[in-house]
């Protein structure tokens, strides 16, 4: 909900656009239309064991893969490298997309974006006490000993199963500055 126009800061009153109710200025320098939260996750795994955090967050205690909110202006795969980071310590490179998950929360689009990574096999990870109170490879035979989120153990097991290949960002002669355009490559996914 926007209370107020981002361009003239004039309060905002609710119109009928396209059939929907919305907030709009009362000038016409604005129409609020999408209400979207948009989140990444990483799918890293070291030999036969996955990246996993327990979040010190809520829903504190829940197993999850590390994961975060894009901030605003910042480009999906530069997101899930901080996030990671923040939350493990750990140094990522993206691989692609292998998951896109969109569910609606209290009228707002919640999309989730997962990524296959890889890690140096050399690092270690280590929670940053803030978002995390745990975080390190854990073995699937671990995952009915831990309080692990029923979608994190879906995405893995799903992945494991199926080894989607991940849609990889491509650049194209029409990209602007931070253009990101993930598809499959050469025949893949």
């Amino acid at each position: 909900m926007a209370k107020f126009c981002p361009e003239c800061g004039k309060p905002t009153i609710k119109i009928n656009n396209d059939g929907r109710e919305r907030d709009a200025c009362p000038d016409g320098h604005f129409v609020q239309y999408a209400r979207t939260k948009i989140g990444v996750g990483a799918l890293a795994f070291r030999d036969d064991s996955v990246l996993l955090v327990e979040r010190a967050i809520q829903p504190v205690g829940i197993w999850t893969l590390p994961s975060g909110h894009i901030e605003q202006g910042e480009p999906v795969d530069v997101a899930i490298v901080r996030e990671v980071c923040e939350e493990t310590g750990l140094d990522i490179v993206p691989q692609g997309v292998v998951f896109v998950r969109n569910m609606m929360q209290r009228g707002i689009s919640d999309i989730y974006v997962i990524f296959l990574c890889e890690v140096d096999e050399h690092q270690v990870p280590v929670a940053d006490g803030i978002e995390a109170t745990q975080a390190r490879f854990v073995a699937l035979s671990e995952f009915d000993s831990l309080n692990v989120s029923s979608y994190t153990r879906w995405f893995v097991e799903t992945y494991l199963a199926n080894h989607p290949q991940p849609w990889e960002w491509i650049h194209t002669p029409y990209d602007k500055p931070d253009t990101r355009i993930f598809t499959a490559v050469n025949g893949n996914g």
